[in-house]
C-alpha cells in the first residue's frame, strides 16, 4: 500500500499567498480552507467598501498615482550634494521651480528601487495588505489609476478619504492580509507533518 506524497512546504506557502488559503486545499483540508477565505476575502472586500478603493495606497505611488521619485540636488552655494524625494505629482507646488535657484536636480528614479526602507515606512499598513495576495494588487492597480488627474485638471479623479472611514478600511485589509498570514503558517505547518 503505498500512501500519497505530501506536498512540499515551499508549494504549499507560495501558493497559499497567491490564492488565498489555498494551501489547506493543497493538503485535503477543504472545509477550513473554504471558511477561511471566505472570512478573509469578506474583511478585505469590507475594508474597500469601508474606506473606498483609494485605502490600496502601495509604497512609493504619490497622492496623484504618480510614481515618487528620488532626486539629487546639487547644492553650487556649499558645493554638497543631497537626497531628497518628491512625488511627481502634475498639480503639485513643489513640481514648480524658482527661476532663481541655481540648484541643479538629477533624478535618480523611483524611490521605491532605491530605497524600500523609506517607502515601507512611509506607509506602514500596506505590509498587511499586500498579504492578501493578488488581490490587493489588483486594488492597488485600480487605486493608482483611479487616482491620476482628468485631462486639463488639477484635481485628482477618485479622491481618497482622510476620514475615521479611511482608517477603518485601512484596517479592515491589514487584518485580512494577517489573517492569510495566519493561514499560510498554518497550513505550512500541516504539510509539514
Amino acid at each position: 500500500m503505498s500512501q500519497a506524497k505530501s506536498p512540499s512546504v515551499v508549494a504549499v506557502v507560495l501558493l497559499a499567498w497567491l490564492i488565498p488559503v489555498s494551501g489547506y486545499f493543497m493538503i485535503g483540508e477543504r472545509s477550513r480552507g473554504i471558511t477561511a477565505g471566505i472570512a478573509i476575502v469578506a474583511l478585505f472586500l469590507a475594508g474597500l467598501l469601508v474606506g473606498g478603493i483609494r485605502i490600496a495606497d502601495p509604497p512609493g505611488w504619490g497622492q496623484y498615482g504618480y510614481m515618487t521619485q528620488l532626486v539629487q540636488r546639487y547644492n553650487t552655494r556649499s558645493h554638497q550634494m543631497f537626497d531628497f524625494y518628491t512625488r511627481v505629482d502634475p498639480s503639485s507646488a513643489e513640481q514648480a521651480r524658482d527661476p532663481a535657484d541655481d540648484d541643479r536636480d538629477h533624478s535618480i528614479g523611483p524611490a521605491l528601487y532605491h530605497q524600500p526602507q523609506a517607502e515601507l515606512a512611509d506607509k506602514p499598513w500596506y505590509l498587511g495588505q499586500i498579504l492578501c495576495g493578488p488581490i490587493a494588487l489588483l486594488a492597488s492597480s485600480v487605486s493608482v489609476n483611479a487616482a491620476h488627474p482628468p485631462p486639463g485638471s488639477a484635481l485628482e479623479s477618485w479622491p481618497s478619504s482622510h476620514s475615521r472611514s479611511w482608517e477603518i478600511g485601512a484596517l479592515y485589509t491589514a487584518v485580512a492580509g494577517m489573517l492569510n498570514l495566519l493561514v499560510i503558517i498554518d497550513s505550512a505547518q500541516r504539510a509539514s507533518t
